[in-house]
């Protein structure tokens, strides 16, 4: 018979608790079940990992259906989802362990059975603990997480279903004492970061780790540091170093984010999460989890800013009118658009958020030819590029002479180099478009011609295995101008990321 007390939960693949309306652009929702805490959300942005509740287990929540669900175990702070809710990771306690009684121990839950999946250890124990789980890919086929060697050394661990549990702590001075632990793992699985040799930030990839450094002024290289997430493509790195919260590149190596207010003691910046294209960072503030206070850092900030006041500067008043206070964010979608966390709400109530931000507009970038006319080829766009959205999507070029052929060409980076009397804004290797005619005025020469590629469609047709979500590209429109020199005219350039 089922507790009265729990008459509401329903496991394993029905609701835990209803959630509210679905999400506009722009907009921060409760996702309802008080105390339940949105831990992690799937690169794509579509499944989001959380724990607490009355339930006391791991439980799933997706945009499509509005529900929490709970997954019949986990007790961890630490759980993860891959895209899809497919797969899920969390700790459970191992009833059957033959050294300690309901072992702590790493496991991974399967949406096509309903089933946990205990993963094997390091071969050590300390306490009732064997290892927890801190991350999952994207496909859901690796985990990372820690691992005890001995009941006082425990090491990072990668696992997959083909490797199993590899220690890759064992590059650190094995047998020393040193600890380490992975707490992220990139969406394909082959770039890992943690910590190593107590609080050293450290990226593993190709079966090797490096040190990123600190930013302690008097210890650079080996000062107190920790990562504590990756982008989904394994290129930005973010955690806490020296007080302050940090993002980490290969060519800009680790710069500081810092904390709301002076960071210190008892106050520091915590970064957890980061997009894609490393321009969306999020996290937290504070001396604790009881004395915290979400933030979020985009392209352009000097520093982390406060995610209630930030939302509410973009016009998202409903973060003062629901919310008391955002306490934490917890992670960030792969395009930066969706971020997860839990605040209290003006209710009193500790609840799990989502926030859902405008994708940003394409940009236009690098210098257009003046025409033989003295006119400015101006490229832009009308709508957001998409891999699934029906939604038009077309580049355009205004400003062009008319009755003139031209073409659309595009590539995977920016340039600007010069060119045939103006400038190059797309680096080699470039995709070429069909040819156009321009149109405009039927006769005389003036510039009411314009160019419009429908790009919504070459992205979904497959034809170019680049064109996927997640992916920036960067396109210029090239036309012909006979009364220049060298008979051709430039347009600018124009950068836009692929969306889901």
């Amino acid at each position: 018979m089922i507790d009265a007390r729990w008459q509401f939960v329903v496991r394993f693949g029905a609701p835990l608790a209803l959630g509210l309306t679905a999400l506009g652009q722009n907009s921060i929702q409760s996702l309802g079940s008080s105390s339940i805490r949105a831990a992690s959300i799937s690169p794509a942005g579509d499944a989001v990992a959380g724990y607490g509740g009355l339930s006391s287990e791991m439980s799933m929540w997706k945009p499509s259906t509005n529900l929490w669900v709970g997954l019949g175990d986990g007790m961890s702070t630490n759980p993860r989802v891959s895209d899809g809710g497919t797969y899920a990771c969390d700790v459970i306690q191992d009833v059957n362990h033959p050294v300690v009684s309901n072992a702590e121990t790493a496991a991974r839950w399967s949406a096509s059975t309903g089933l946990w999946t205990l993963l094997p250890g390091l071969g050590g124990v300390s306490g009732t603990s064997v290892s927890s789980s801190y991350d999952m890919s994207a496909d859901g086929q690796t985990v990372v997480g820690l691992a005890w060697v001995n009941a006082g050394e425990a090491h990072a661990f990668k696992w997959t279903p083909s490797g199993g549990t590899i220690d890759i702590g064992r590059y650190w001075f094995p047998g020393w004492g040193y600890q380490s632990r992975a707490n992220g793992v990139s969406a394909d699985g082959s770039v890992i970061v943690g910590k190593a040799n107590g609080s050293r930030a450290t990226r593993w990839s190709n079966g090797t780790g490096a040190y990123l450094g600190s930013l302690d002024p008097s210890n650079p290289q080996f000062g107190s540091s920790e990562a504590y997430g990756v982008s989904p493509n394994g290129q930005y790195i973010v955690g806490n170093s020296y007080y302050r919260a940090f993002l980490w590149d290969a060519t800009n190596g680790m710069r500081s984010l810092g904390a709301l207010g002076t960071p210190g003691f008892g106050n520091a910046g915590y970064a957890w999460g980061v997009s894609d294209d490393g321009r969306t960072v999020v996290g937290w503030s504070g001396s604790n989890f009881l004395n915290s206070q979400a933030i979020i850092w985009r392209d352009g900030m000097t520093q982390c800013e406060n995610l209630r006041d930030y939302l509410f500067q973009l016009g998202i008043v409903a973060a003062y009118n629901d919310w008391q206070e955002l306490k934490l964010a917890s992670d960030v979608s792969a395009d930066g658009t969706k971020i997860v966390g839990y605040g209290v709400t003006v209710f009193g109530n500790t609840e799990s958020f989502l926030v859902d931000l405008a994708p940003p507009p394409p940009d236009a970038y690098c210098t257009a030819k003046t025409n033989s006319l003295g006119c400015v080829p101006s490229i832009g766009a009308v709508g957001n590029a998409s891999a699934s959205s029906p939604a038009a999507f077309n580049v355009t070029c205004a400003s062009v002479l008319n009755n003139r052929s031209g073409l659309m060409f595009y590539g995977t980076a920016p340039l600007a180099n010069p060119f045939q009397g103006g400038y190059l804004c797309v680096n080699i290797p470039t995709t070429r478009t069909s040819i156009q005619n321009s149109g405009g005025s039927p006769s005389g020469n003036d510039c009411t011609g314009l160019y419009s590629f429908d790009f919504r469609t070459l992205i979904q047709s497959g034809v170019d295995t680049r064109l996927i979500a997640g992916a920036d590209i960067y396109t210029q429109y090239w036309m012909r101008d006979p009364a220049s020199v060298p008979f051709t005219g430039l347009s600018n350039g124009l950068h836009f990321r692929i969306l889901p």
